[in-house]
């Protein structure tokens, strides 16, 4: 089963997967992908992680690993790191292969991901890439807030500070990804855009790193 909420990220990767031989179901929501996985209970789910409304599909995997401990999982993503696309990845099951899509050489490298989930074999931390962009949990957590259209006071709130220091939490963001203050430029949307571009990843800080 491959989920993604944009309809044609999920009919390509579905037709992909389809054209080396595997039967593909889809869905555009969550809620869709549970109500298919309890019913056909597939081989192997491969769901993106970040949906345009803001929807997470860390619950559905949790829940699918905790229902379905034989279904395979697969996360496809643009993001080097899980916290960079959802504020919840701390529930992504270990078992989770980790599959980003500018990493991808082409659909048998997705193939080889969905046996790896089916089989149990342990998963494969991403490639590390030379130029990403190292952030901290704090600066991950604010980057993906702007991604997420958030107001300087929406981070301020969620991060439990002043909007000074969502101000400054900001600043130095922007000083790490190397966006420079001018008017010739919007620092918020710059920042976006590296964030989309996928070359972004948080600092390793433990023996499990996803990204």
């Amino acid at each position: 089963m491959v989920v993604d909420d944009d309809a044609f990220i999920t009919s390509l990767v579905a037709e992909g997967l389809r054209g080396i031989g595997l039967l593909v179901d889809t869905a555009t929501s969550t809620a869709d992908a549970w109500e298919l996985v309890a019913s056909e209970q597939p081989n192997a789910l491969v769901s993106d992680l970040h949906f345009g409304s803001g929807e997470s599909a860390a619950t559905l995997l949790h829940r699918v690993h905790e229902e379905f401990p034989w279904v395979g999982l697969v996360v496809l993503t643009a993001h080097l790191s899980p916290e960079l696309a959802v504020r919840d990845a701390g529930s992504l099951p270990d078992e989770v292969v980790y599959v980003v899509k500018t990493q991808m050489q082409g659909f048998a490298d997705l193939h080889d991901a969905v046996l790896r989930s089916i089989s149990g074999a342990p998963p494969l931390a991403p490639t590390p890439v030379d130029d990403a962009v190292l952030l901290t949990p704090a600066q991950a957590d604010v980057l993906r807030m702007l991604a997420e259209g958030g107001s300087t006071r929406a981070i301020a709130e969620h991060r439990g500070t002043s909007i000074r220091a969502a101000e400054t939490l900001l600043t130095r963001l922007y000083e790490v990804l190397g966006l420079e203050s001018d008017e010739s430029s919007n620092q918020r949307v710059a920042a976006v855009r590296i964030w989309q571009g996928g070359r972004v990843m948080i600092q390793p800080s433990g023996p499990r790193s996803a990204g």
